[in-house]
């Protein structure tokens, strides 16, 4: 009986040839090794062709199939870490064939010169293995950040060039959210989750090996691999529909965060509010409560993962000893099916732990796919014309917001110009802010045509139209700079001299120049360094600095004090010389300046003519040159 409960040893003067014959095999591999580092070295093999790939930004067309437009140029960088993958999982399975060569021969014959090869062998493998995986997270770090890139820039050319309309109806904590996104989507497809599946496919490697070393386990190895993709299955499904709700809420919970922060001036002036604390705390119980739930549903799948990692090494072991005792295969094979058996599990419970952010990608692309659909402005005009004269024609122009039954512009007809001083006025609500975006070209009629000097303006792209028309909204923002970063957002050619001439115009010369940096002052946030009316200065000045033939004004003295008012407006008479200024105001001072004015009343023209004729009909007396309108 002892006889027979004796594994079987397989003959020992083979050991040293397939000792050997391993060895050169290891040294093969090591040379490729060596030649992909030099090749990189010498700008090939592990590079990322950077005029392939599209680092630039998507065009308009490759937008609308950004995943393939960017994961084609992709494709050779993939192949080779495919590659180093394949080199790095043969590698992986030496030390199963290691443990089965010292258990069944070492042990067995006290074979030591064998055991020195194999470990020597084992050794030069490690460090082959340690190379590649280096280099392999090298060219996966360069695929990851181009790809950002490439991401990045294009939601930021939407985020540029989006309509108004499409920009005013998504919160700032949408574009975080977006970014988001884009990391994600580089973590998926060049991280940890990239390379998992990269080495999904070589489990086929392992199994091969396994039916070699210890057929009577490949069944049973089988049944475990199917089990751990059921589970994966399952969480997939138990958690697809909870991913979505998290990121919602949690776009909302950034809405109301950002909402309070640009506000938190104003409510500490306010005081403590219980509303808001409440609104604040429902907001993010509701996040924490949906995001606690899908945690604890990934955690029960990851948990359930380990446990049957466990309970495969129990049932390999287990089965592997009937096996023995039945001489179906020798105790070298258990052990070395155990380490196969591992490298079997250990993808599997990755693969369960990562389906919930395989399920987050699935979701950002969704969301990446929506945004690139939405068609943007027209940036560049298809043919270069000459600067306009600054004559502006509606024609029966009609404007209504998505989702409203009524028109907000209700058929406005009428020429502004060329040259001359125009004022719009009306009630709160009648349309006059909505009617400078018509004609600013920041929003589309929804019929009727806007020209200029005859002209369409659809034609023209933005970088045209903002040169033409400039335009001061009611309640500008300066951005995160200096003072003349701000002035030069659009204008880099502009001369010093120019600088100061406009400047001066804008009746922000001498404010500037009295601080201690002077033009080089940081603006704070939103221009919180300045008051309203300084900040009102700077974006007068910033919205000259162009010299436009066409300039929009919404209620620009608003915030300046009655001395700055008047000079302001004496510069805007000495503007409407050679441009067509028109102006949305109340200003009693500036309506008895204007050449022209437009009454608006719910979206129409009530009144519209030469000041010394409307001026009578809002109770004013009209004075000053009139130019017509």
């Amino acid at each position: 009986m002892t006889e027979q409960n004796t594994p079987p040893v397989a003959p020992t003067p083979q050991v040293e040839n397939t000792t050997t014959t391993k060895t050169n095999h290891l040294r093969s591999l090591l040379m490729i090794v060596k030649q992909f580092l030099v090749a990189s070295k010498n700008g090939r093999g592990l590079t990322v062709d950077s005029e392939e790939l599209p680092v630039d930004g998507l065009s308009d067309e490759q937008a609308q199939t950004w995943f393939e437009a960017i994961f084609e140029p992709l494709r050779p960088a993939y192949k080779q870490t495919l590659l180093m993958a394949f080199g790095i999982n043969i590698i992986g399975l030496f030390a199963s064939i290691f443990a089965l060569q010292v258990y069944d021969r070492v042990i067995a014959k006290g074979g030591h010169n064998t055991l020195i090869a194999l470990a020597s062998g084992m050794a030069i493998a490690i460090l082959v293995e340690f190379i590649l995986r280096g280099g392999r997270s090298a060219l996966m770090r360069r695929i990851g950040s181009r790809i950002e890139i490439s991401i990045a820039r294009t939601v930021y050319k939407r985020l540029a060039d989006m309509p108004l309309i499409e920009l005013e109806a998504r919160s700032p904590a949408f574009w975080q959210a977006m970014f988001r996104d884009i990391e994600l989507v580089r973590s998926v497809m060049a991280g940890a989750p990239a390379l998992l599946l990269i080495d999904l496919p070589f489990i086929v490697l392992t199994l091969i090996l396994l039916s070699i070393i210890a057929p009577p386990l490949l069944v049973l190895a089988l049944a475990i691999m199917s089990a751990f993709m059921f589970l994966a299955w399952r969480s997939e499904k138990v958690m697809r529909n909870a991913a979505a709700d998290e990121k919602a809420l949690m776009i909302n919970r950034d809405a109301v965060l950002s909402d309070l922060t640009a506000s938190r001036r104003h409510l500490k002036v306010v005081g403590p509010s219980a509303s808001l604390n409440l609104k604040w705390e429902t907001q993010y119980a509701q996040w924490m409560e949906n995001s606690v739930d899908r945690s604890e549903e990934s955690d029960r799948y990851r948990d359930m993962s380990q446990s049957l990692m466990v309970s495969s090494t129990v049932l390999m072991t287990s089965f592997g000893a009937i096996a023995i005792m039945n001489q179906l295969m020798t105790m070298g094979a258990l052990i070395a099916a155990n380490i196969l058996t591992g490298k079997l599990t250990s993808p599997m419970v990755q693969l369960v732990s990562q389906w919930r952010t395989f399920g987050q990608f699935n979701l950002a692309r969704d969301r990446l796919n929506e945004l690139f659909s939405v068609p943007l402005d027209r940036t560049v005009s298809p043919v270069a014309m000459a600067r306009p004269e600054g004559q502006l024609t509606l024609d029966k122009v009609s404007f209504a917001y998505p989702h409203s039954e009524s028109n907000q512009i209700n058929e406005v007809s009428g020429r502004l110009g060329a040259t001359g001083l125009h004022v719009i006025v009306g009630n709160n609500g009648s349309g006059k802010t909505t009617l400078l975006k018509l004609m600013r070209g920041l929003y589309a009629p929804s019929a009727g045509r806007i020209l200029i000097d005859g002209a369409d303006i659809k034609q023209f792209g933005q970088q045209d139209l903002a040169k033409w028309i400039g335009y001061l909204p009611q309640q500008p923002r300066l951005v995160q700079g200096t003072i003349k970063e701000n002035l030069l957002l659009a204008s880099t050619d502009i001369t010093d001299e120019e600088l100061v001439t406009i400047c001066k115009l804008a009746g922000a010369f001498e404010f500037i120049t009295s601080l201690p940096d002077g033009f080089d002052t940081e603006v704070g946030e939103a221009g919180s360094r300045f008051s309203s009316g300084q900040r009102k200065r700077i974006a007068i000045a910033q919205t000259l600095m162009q010299s436009p033939p066409i300039i929009l004004f919404d209620e620009p003295t608003s915030d300046l004090d009655r001395e700055a008012e008047q000079a302001f407006i004496a510069q805007m008479k000495l503007l409407a010389r050679d441009r067509t200024v028109i102006v949305v105001s109340h200003s009693p001072v500036l309506l008895q300046q204007a050449d022209g004015i437009v009454v608006l009343q719910n979206g129409r023209v009530a009144a519209a003519g030469l000041a010394k004729d409307v001026l009578p009909k809002l109770g004013f007396t009209s004075s000053g040159d009139n130019h017509g309108s």
